[in-house]
């Protein structure tokens, strides 16, 4: 053990020796090479680029004042009386939502009533489901009166029934309609501004058959097509054939969309007479228009620039014309659905009908001159929007010029010819002129829930005519309001009011060489004719109504010398069902 800790203690030493030597050596070479190098001063730059390791914290500890204050003693005193309760905790239960049952809907309605002046108000309305996406319907309405006018001294009734049917079917990739309908109306020319000792047949007895049928897709580039067909006639052998076909396509390009129309209107009519001699009065002409336009959409904007190409062919004249119209709209919303801003100018082609003439004013001759008018354009600029959440609005301002327009204006009184049922001055004629239009109209539509809503309207006219002295029958203003509420689930209410200007007619006799006037200018007084509904709900089935039309009981005239019924009542019942 000891010789060999003497060994180790030995090579130890070895070691020691050896290293010392090799270190002598490492300085003096150190030495000799750092003379050699000469001295300089290098300056290295670099930017600091902390790290997280070099964040350090405020090492503090806060002191703390103690301050100590002798609490005060607070004796309470409690005055504790026994109260007997005889108060039993019950064993709570969930409370459940009550369904309410479901009102069932019926397919089918019918309603009757009756009223002073002998009034007939009927409707029935039906509904039948075929197949899936297979429906046929229709309906019947009948609105008659026995007149009473008074001071009157020819018969005042009239009537109006309608009978049209309906089948549609609907399927994936369009939805096909076609329907049939038949209409009659009675009416009497009673309006007469002399006493007559001439016994005339005044009435006179309107037919309407029309069949028509339309196509709409769903899929592809045609949207629409319908055909439609219309044959018309009076008492005094007067008939009317109009049929239009159209259609309507769209291309989409990119975000944008070009769509067009093409149409075709065929006009057909004549009369046995004209107003002054026995001569029949053939009219008709054909139109064929084309409307493309196109479609640009972003953001807040939007606008359609297209236009209206008529060709008209006038088979009793024996002329060709070709007309172009603009038809351009453009609106800009300001504030997201609260103010938006549109403005536009168009113009057309209109096809007058002896068949509109009478649903405009049905005491018209059966011996009119009927043409088409023309609009060249009408300007227009508003806004429209909402005041608040629940009041809307639109105001516009137009400026339009009219050419051909037709004006109704009151027959001249035949003194010299042989008297008819409507040459006594007591029916209505068609003059045409071109007038410049021009209007403000404002519309106000109130919501305030679902169970009452108001709707006003109102419109401002200015007229300047060429020939004409006065833009005949025509109101300077006109307002419209409806108001519908719905007092309970049983009952509701509905009112309207219509306010018409004033306007302007003439009264002629017949003269040797031209009409001579006995009143050159008629005024029609303004009116204001309010009408009123309640309707109450007896049962699911069973409910009863009343009507009160022209509640201030005025005996205005609507047309020259045509004055209307006073105050009108008319009560019913209504029935809803199945079958």
């Amino acid at each position: 053990m000891t010789i060999r800790l003497k060994n180790y203690a030995y090579l130890l030493s070895v070691l020691m020796l050896v290293f010392q030597s090799s270190n002598i050596q490492a300085q003096e070479s150190n030495t000799r090479s750092l003379d050699t190098i000469d001295t300089q001063v290098v300056t290295i730059v670099k930017p600091y680029t902390p790290k997280i390791s070099d964040a350090f914290k405020l090492k503090q500890t806060p002191r703390f004042g103690k301050t100590e204050s002798p609490q005060k003693l607070v004796k309470y005193t409690i005055f504790s009386v026994p109260v007997a309760s005889t108060f039993t905790p019950a064993k709570g239960s969930s409370v459940g939502l009550e369904k309410l049952k479901k009102e069932k809907l019926f397919q089918n309605y019918a309603s009757l009533g009756y009223g002073n002046y002998g009034t007939i108000l009927g409707n029935v309305y039906l509904n039948h489901r075929l197949g899936r996406g297979e429906r046929v319907g229709g309906y019947i309405e009948h609105h008659s009166s026995q007149g009473g006018i008074d001071d009157l001294q020819f018969d005042d009734n009239f009537s109006n029934s309608k009978v049209k049917v309906n089948y549609a079917k609907n399927l994936k990739t369009f939805v096909w309609n076609t329907d049939a309908a038949f209409q009659r109306q009675a009416v009497n020319w009673y309006g007469l501004s002399f006493p007559t000792s001439v016994a005339l047949d005044s009435k006179q007895l309107y037919s309407t058959l029309e069949l028509g049928s339309d196509i709409q897709f769903t899929k592809g580039v045609f949207r629409s097509g319908e055909i439609h067909l219309r044959r018309f006639s009076d008492a005094y052998q007067s008939q009317e054939y109009h049929i239009t076909a159209e259609t309507s396509f769209q291309f989409n390009i990119f975000d944008s969309s070009i769509n067009s129309v093409v149409k075709v209107d065929y006009l057909k009519g004549d009369f046995a007479k004209n107003y002054s001699t026995s001569q029949a009065q053939p009219y008709g002409n054909t139109q064929f228009l084309i409307a493309p336009s196109y479609q640009y959409a972003q953001e807040d904007f939007s606008v359609s620039v297209g236009f209206k190409g008529f060709y008209l062919m006038d088979s009793e004249q024996n002329k060709n014309d070709f007309y172009i119209y603009p038809n351009i709209e453009a609106s800009y919303t300001i504030v997201n659905s609260i103010v938006v801003a549109y403005a536009g100018i168009t113009g057309n082609l209109y096809q007058n009908t002896y068949y509109n003439f009478v649903q405009t004013n049905p005491f018209v001759s059966p011996t009119l001159d009927v043409s088409p008018s023309s609009t060249p354009y009408n300007v227009f600029v508003g806004t429209k929007g909402k005041l608040s959440q629940t009041i809307g609005y639109d105001v516009k301002g137009s400026f339009a010029r009219e050419e051909n327009k037709a004006l109704f204006r009151t027959q001249s009184i035949q003194n010299l010819s042989a008297p008819t049922n409507y040459n006594l001055g007591n029916s209505f004629g068609v003059v045409y002129d071109d007038v410049e239009v021009f209007n403000i109209s404002g519309a106000l539509e109130i919501d305030w829930s679902q169970k009452f809503n108001i709707r006003l309207k109102g419109d401002l006219y200015k007229y300047t005519t060429n020939l004409e002295p006065t833009a005949w029958n025509l109101p300077e203003f006109e307002a419209s309001l409806f108001l519908d509420y719905q007092l309970s689930d049983k009952l509701s209410m509905a009112a309207n009011l219509f306010y018409l200007g004033s306007r302007q007619d003439t009264t002629n006799f017949e003269g040797l060489f031209f009409p001579e006037p006995i009143t050159p200018n008629v005024t029609l007084d303004a009116f204001l004719d309010a009408n009123f509904q309640i309707s109450y709900q007896v049962s699911t089935q069973w409910g009863a109504f009343v009507k009160v039309n022209n509640i201030a009981n005025q005996s205005y005239n609507r047309w020259n010398n045509f004055p209307v019924q006073g105050l009108q009542i008319l009560g019913g019942a209504s029935y809803k069902f199945d079958y």
